[in-house]
């Protein structure tokens, strides 16, 4: 299969933000969950909100900003860059709009997550696993313009509260969370939150928190000069030595180490050795790092 995913992240803005009209290279896919912003459409800017969801071809123009509106700057978004000749048979394949609105149901946001999870990971890292995910979730979305609305079938009816569930956290994420604060958000108890969120998604709700948080981690110790100290706070750990702590048992190896090595610093951009152990460093390729760097 002729598909190659070469970034997958969550990014969550509070500060004014602005791309340039660098045309990507890749087709690039972006879903609104929180907040809003601006992005080029058709060659005009257009409000962008929760559900929104962009996907430009290669070569297309892209902008996008982030300002105060409503007296608050906040955007949240998982977007992806990807290329082959899969992904141009599927867009081929029917009339595509670079903005629709589609339904944010938790099926939706967990494929998204999945993906950006398994781009991110170090350990087992399985790229046909990542490849079957990109397609399930262009698969999907496929589907959506005929399931507008949520299923009201039994299986289906403890999807809302996740989903606010899951709204809430990738808004507060941040910031220091607590699980009562989640459940009180959609209207449930804490073990009935608890219980609920881990069946439909298969992670705790602390787990699903962290890894919005390592992705944006992540994200800033490679695009950014702040200290890893400063990003540890920015990301809604308490401490650095609790992000040094989960980090390494996420990735394998330290926050210092991971900048050290970042991909951008290794001219092949696959492997570094550290304490004699080979690691591969994944997230986003070389090519993806290019562009998001002149963005």
């Amino acid at each position: 299969m002729d598909l190659r995913l070469h970034a997958c992240a969550y990014s969550f803005h509070t500060l004014p933000y602005r791309s340039t009209f660098t045309p990507p290279p890749f087709f690039l896919f972006r879903l609104q969950v929180v907040g809003s912003c601006r992005a080029l459409v058709d060659g005009k800017m257009c409000l962008i909100g929760p559900g929104d969801l962009l996907v430009y071809r290669p070569g297309e123009p892209y902008h996008l900003q982030v300002e105060e509106m409503d007296g608050k700057i906040e955007s949240g978004d998982y977007y992806l860059l990807c290329e082959g000749s899969w992904i141009e048979a599927w867009w081929e394949a029917q009339p595509r709009q670079t903005l629709q609105r589609i339904h944010l149901d938790a099926g939706m946001l967990s494929l998204w997550q999945q993906l950006s999870m398994e781009q991110h990971r170090i350990v087992q890292y399985n790229p046909e696993l990542i490849r079957h995910l990109l397609c399930a979730l262009c698969l999907s979305l496929d589907r959506l313009p005929v399931e507008t609305l949520p299923r009201q079938d039994a299986p289906g009816r403890g999807s809302e509260p996740v989903l606010r569930m899951k709204r809430y956290i990738n808004e507060h994420a941040l910031n220091r969370l607590k699980v009562a604060d989640v459940a009180r958000f959609a209207g449930l108890s804490v073990s009935r939150a608890v219980h609920l969120f881990k069946e439909q998604t298969g992670y705790t709700i602390i787990h699903y928190a962290q890894e919005i948080r390592l992705s944006n981690a992540l994200e800033r110790i490679r695009f950014t000069d702040l200290s890893l100290e400063a990003i540890a706070g920015s990301c809604g750990f308490p401490t650095y030595s609790y992000f040094h702590k989960i980090f390494k048992a996420r990735f394998g190896i330290s926050p210092k180490e991971f900048r050290n090595h970042s991909p951008e610093n290794v001219p092949e951009g696959d492997y570094v050795i550290t304490s004699g152990t080979e690691i591969k460093l994944t997230g986003m390729s070389p090519d993806a790092l290019r562009f998001l760097k002149t963005e």
